[in-house]
């Protein structure tokens, strides 16, 4: 895991695929982007994008778990099965739009879609087993040189993360969300330590740690899933 994050870390630039679940409500939008350096110095180059729109059947029910609707476990778990069925097609359709192959792409960024209290995907590695590659998701914010766990990264944080990187470049308002995921998950990688391994017997992770330079200054994390 370590090797395989450090090769493409070390990279001159990366090829990045961002999903996003939620800018729109009943849409999924995904970007790819060629992406060099971080921070200040991001260089970016967008490749292609392509949005979905979800089943009004599936909106629906969406709408009703955010509001409180009562559902089961196995109706969550049909839920998400849903979830990730139409993330699947979506990464597909960008490939097949952008004339790109799978082997060209080093890296997915996945903004998990909430409703209510449950995140779908629930379990990111399974888009990383369905595709062949790193998923970097689950975005927090951390403080470089300090203890304790990263704060959840929340949606209005999102833009102030990367929003001066997605200014720059003067991106139309429905790709910005996209390529933001996929500057969201370039930025993590830098801020990897592998300090902190997980595996739930079939599929390993690896969380984004605190920096070790002292410098104390908000930093982005991830945690990283792999295929097994």
């Amino acid at each position: 895991m370590k090797t395989r994050l450090k090769s493409v870390n070390e990279k001159e630039s990366r090829t990045v695929i961002g999903i996003e679940t939620g800018s729109s409500p009943g849409r999924l939008g995904a970007a790819v982007v060629e992406v060099g350096g971080m921070g200040d110095d991001t260089e970016l180059y967008l490749k292609g994008f392509i949005d979905y729109e979800l089943p009004s059947e599936l909106v629906a029910t969406l709408v009703n778990l955010s509001g409180g609707g009562d559902f089961d476990s196995e109706e969550t778990a049909g839920i998400n099965f849903l979830v990730l069925h139409h993330i699947s097609n979506l990464f597909q359709d960008l490939l097949d739009d952008a004339k790109m192959s799978i082997e060209e792409i080093d890296l997915i960024g996945l903004k998990c879609l909430e409703a209510g209290r449950e995140i779908f995907p629930a379990d990111p590695a399974v888009l990383s087993e369905m595709t062949g590659l790193i998923v970097a998701s689950r975005f927090s914010i951390g403080a470089e040189g300090k203890g304790g766990e990263p704060l959840p990264l929340k949606e209005f944080l999102l833009q102030g993360m990367v929003g001066d990187m997605v200014e720059k470049y003067g991106l139309e308002s429905d790709v910005r969300e996209a390529v933001a995921v996929a500057l969201m998950a370039n930025e993590s990688l830098f801020h990897e330590h592998c300090e902190t391994c997980e595996t739930d017997g079939k599929r390993p992770t690896v969380k984004s740690a605190q920096s070790k330079s002292g410098i104390e200054e908000a930093c982005l994390c991830a945690e990283f899933f792999f295929p097994g």
